[in-house]
């Protein structure tokens, strides 16, 4: 069975690795309260970076099945500083909290902190990224090798109805964490379905500027380049910038991952390559983590995996992007 590992955007833990020693900034916030007299859940969420629009549609999720189901909820960033993830558990263990829902910094690392937690009797939800299956009771997350082959079966659909099958493309991947390579093994699962395409160029990027950086380089060595794709959501506004500074954005389309306002926006621009999104639904992912806890805590019977539908946008939906914007643009 694939293991199922999601990091929002693309590299999250070498970003934790980098920056943890840059931020211990603790933050526990109560958000949401459940209505009723009824005895209610104390539940935790801990967030990466709680203000990184991933993470606030998270949050936002979380608030929504806590308002359902009649919990306690509280909110902590860690800040991607490993020290203040272990801090808050031990705040919410101190606390008595029933739940623990995490996106954990480091696969390894955060194991001792989640190790405390459930000698504590606490419960822990692993959500977006995971850890050692030996102490994970519960994931809740998308599959990779999906979100990069619906965005391949895209493109596959996109050569055939307007290239008349032929077209070569480069692919922005991230192949140092094994989200990436699901995400382009996906990927190339379905645009080899097609004889008439032709992988020219494969290189890694992670961030706005590497993605700027890395088309520029591609589209140097490959000036006939038909179409791009990006596995991450950082690195995809970096591709379409590259891609715009070298004045081929009317020849050159565009295929991104991971929906968010700045890329809502671009799509809505007729003049922008860029043609779909390949997307995970982090406030789905949010609500489920709540509802997991919920219901392992009553004794139901719960998958110890849950994997979140994804979400697909093209530049023809016009009210559902516009939708999308008017419902996140005030987190």
């Amino acid at each position: 069975m694939r293991k199922f590992k999601s990091i929002f955007g693309g590299a999250v833990l070498l970003s934790a690795l980098l920056l943890g020693a840059c931020s211990s900034n603790e933050e526990t916030t109560p958000v949401s309260s459940g209505s009723g007299d009824e005895e209610r859940y104390q539940i935790a969420g801990i967030l990466m970076q709680s203000d990184v629009e991933w993470f606030k549609q998270i949050q936002y999720g979380m608030e929504q099945a806590a308002e359902e189901f009649n919990v306690d909820l509280k909110i902590g960033n860690s800040n991607l500083d490993l020290a203040t993830e272990s801090s808050l558990f031990d705040t919410y263990i101190s606390q008595g909290m029933d739940a623990v829902l995490v996106s954990a910094i480091d696969s390894s690392s955060s194991v001792q902190a989640i190790k405390r937690a459930q000698d504590a009797d606490v419960l822990v939800v692993n959500y977006n990224t995971n850890v050692d299956e030996s102490v994970m009771e519960y994931f809740v997350g998308i599959d990779n090798f999906e979100l990069g082959a619906q965005a391949g079966r895209k493109v596959a659909e996109y050569v055939e109805n307007e290239l008349g099958g032929k077209a070569k493309i480069g692919m922005v991947t991230l192949s140092m964490f094994e989200v990436g390579i699901d995400r382009a093994e996906g990927f190339l699962s379905e645009i080899e379905k097609v004889p008439g395409i032709e992988i020219v160029s494969q290189q890694d990027a992670n961030g706005p500027e590497e993605g700027m950086s890395v088309a520029e380089t591609m589209i140097q060595a490959n000036p006939d380049m038909d179409i791009m794709w990006a596995a991450n959501g950082g690195t995809t506004h970096g591709v379409v910038q590259g891609i715009i500074s070298k004045g081929l954005q009317d020849k050159i389309k565009f295929f991104g991952t991971d929906m968010d306002l700045q890329t809502a926006n671009t799509l809505l621009d007729p003049s922008s390559p860029y043609q779909a999104v390949s997307t995970q639904d982090p406030e789905k992912i949010g609500y489920e983590s709540v509802k997991a806890a919920v219901q392992a805590l009553k004794g139901e019977t719960v998958s110890n995996e849950i994997i979140v539908d994804l979400d697909f946008f093209t530049k023809e939906d016009e009210s559902k992007i516009k939708e999308y914007i008017e419902k996140y643009k005030n987190l």
